[in-house]
Order: structure tokens, then C-alpha cells, then sequence
């Protein structure tokens, strides 16, 4: 699927084209954060279909080798969390980019998040429970039902929802938060379903590729488009506010902005920008010029359709 991950680099190219070739494609790997079970493997089989070959990585650096790795006949997409409606973002997956300047975000899609608690078919109890296993964006978005269902429970991080799950099932007088899929995976019972304190708590996922070519636009004409920058200011009084204001004049809304340290250089950020924008107007595009002219550095790491 060579020619899915290339649609970035094309013009002209609608939702329902990047549908079918995702359909026509089907033996393109999927890589997604694993093992089976994860959040990340529902978010993939639902964007791409069981047919699809999806393969499960233990860390957001094995997503990266493998996504990057010169060898990989056919370059694989990746699907990553990148941002929580009650946690935030997921900085692990922007952290990627910096480091990563071939690596372009082709699409980007939502999906609501239920988290449940599972534990060993022996335990059946929740005031039973001495530990809770969970990913720590999975603890965050259940931690007012988790004080209240299982407060006499330590709450310990794992690598993910499903790697809890696996734990879990080796554990006795453990627990996991976790999927419904997790429990059939390693047979745990649910314990209680729907932890969630939000009701409308939902993740957004990037669909990833890595290219040696300049992404250019996926364009679409029924979504959503929007850009993601990636922009270093210099330590400066107000160099923010001056690198942000050409968008204000051009009328672009910024949907997401989050600062990350700057490696090598102590109390300086880099900053992540997403516009609501295909930059296919002259003053969205006098804008980044101007805007690239006030930072010290910035690229465009994506510009994709939203769902």
C-alpha cells in the first residue's frame, strides 16, 4: 500500500479515494501500539478493517523503527493516539516528530473510549481488590470512579490497557482497566462496565507514514481539513504571541496547541500548532511565511482530513 502512504504527496485526493484505496490495499502492515486488546487495536481495526494487516508494537519507539526502517517492503502506516478529550494529549506520540522530520500524519479520526474493569473469574468483588493495572492515560480518565468503586486500591501504571489485562490474569487480587476485547483475549470477567468520568470521553488517532518526500496536502472535499506545525521560538518576551498573530490576522482558527522541552536546551520548548486550514488561500499561506520568518525553525508536519 506504497500507493495509500504516497496519497499524501497528491493533490486532488477526496475521502472516498483514500476509502477505496485503503480497501483495494488491504496487505499494507497497520503497525499500532499493542499487544491485542489496546484501544489502539480497536482504533485500527475500525479505520481499517479486519481484513487488514494490522501488527501490534510494544512502544512508541518499535511504532517508529518499523514505520522508519529503510528495508520495510511495503512501507507500513501507523496508527497513533494523540489526544485524550479528558486527558490531553498523548506526548509520547508528539514527541515522535521532532526527532523524525520523515514521518507525515495522512489522516486523523476520533473514537469514543469506554474503559472497563476485569479481573480473574475467581474475583468477583471489587472491594476484593488490592491493585489496579492500567495504562496511565487510562487510570487519568477514570480516576473519580476508580476512588469511588476501589478505594482501598493502589493504582500501578503498565505499558498499556492490554498488557494490564495480561498481567491481570496472573495476578490474583488484581484488576485491570481495560477493553471489552482485552477480556475475551485473556478470559478475564468484567467487574464493572463503563468507568469513564466523562461520557463523552474521546480519543484522536493519527494515521502515520514515513516518507522522504515533502508531504504535500490530502485533500478532501467532504472533511474537515486541518495542519498540524511544529514551531521553535527563540526565549523571548512575547515570542509566542508574535508567532501566533499572522494566523489571527488571516482568520485561521487554532484548534490544539501544546508546548514539549526542547531537547538539549533546558526551560526552551518547541511548540505544536494545529490550523484549521489546507493552506489553500493566500493569506493562509502569507501567513506561515510570515510566521516562519518570526520562529527560529518550523515545518509542516501533515495536512489530512478530520473524522
Amino acid at each position: 500500500m506504497d500507493r495509500v502512504g504516497e496519497s499524501h504527496t497528491q493533490t486532488g485526493l477526496n475521502l472516498e479515494t483514500l476509502n477505496q484505496q485503503r480497501r483495494a490495499f488491504m496487505d499494507t502492515p497497520v503497525l499500532y501500539l499493542g499487544p491485542e486488546g489496546t484501544h489502539s487495536h480497536e482504533a485500527a481495526l475500525r479505520h481499517f478493517g479486519r481484513r487488514c494487516r494490522l501488527l501490534p508494537c510494544l512502544s512508541h519507539f518499535d511504532v517508529v523503527d518499523r514505520l522508519c526502517a529503510r528495508s520495510a517492503r511495503p512501507r507500513p502506516l501507523a496508527v497513533m493516539p494523540v489526544e485524550n478529550s479528558s486527558e490531553g494529549p498523548v506526548t509520547q506520540t508528539l514527541d515522535v516528530f521532532p526527532a523524525h522530520p520523515e514521518i507525515a500524519i495522512l489522516e486523523g479520526f476520533s473514537m469514543p473510549v469506554r474503559h472497563h474493569m476485569l479481573a480473574g473469574r475467581a474475583l468477583r468483588r471489587p472491594e476484593a481488590i488490592e491493585r489496579v493495572y492500567s495504562h496511565p492515560q487510562a487510570l487519568g480518565q477514570c480516576r473519580a470512579a476508580l476512588r469511588k468503586l476501589v478505594p482501598q486500591a493502589e493504582l500501578l501504571a503498565e505499558s498499556s490497557t492490554a498488557a494490564a489485562a495480561r498481567r491481570v490474569a496472573a495476578e490474583p487480587g488484581s484488576a485491570a482497566v481495560a477493553t471489552l476485547a482485552a477480556a475475551r483475549v485473556y478470559r478475564l470477567a468484567v467487574i464493572a462496565r463503563d468507568l469513564q468520568d466523562s461520557a463523552a470521553n474521546v480519543t484522536r488517532f493519527f494515521v502515520m507514514r514515513a516518507s522522504r518526500r515533502n508531504p504535500q496536502p490530502t485533500v478532501s472535499r467532504t472533511a474537515e481539513m486541518r495542519s498540524l506545525l511544529y514551531l521553535v521560538l527563540g526565549n523571548r518576551p512575547g515570542a509566542l504571541l508574535r508567532a501566533l498573530a499572522p494566523f489571527d490576522a488571516a482568520g485561521l482558527n487554532l484548534t490544539f496547541i501544546q508546548s514539549r522541552p526542547l531537547p538539549g536546551r533546558p526551560w526552551e520548548y518547541g511548540f505544536f500548532i494545529e490550523a484549521a486550514t489546507d493552506w489553500k488561500t493566500p493569506a493562509a499561506e502569507a501567513a506561515w511565511r510570515l510566521v516562519l520568518a518570526l520562529a527560529e525553525s518550523g515545518r509542516k508536519l501533515g495536512t489530512y482530513p478530520v473524522k
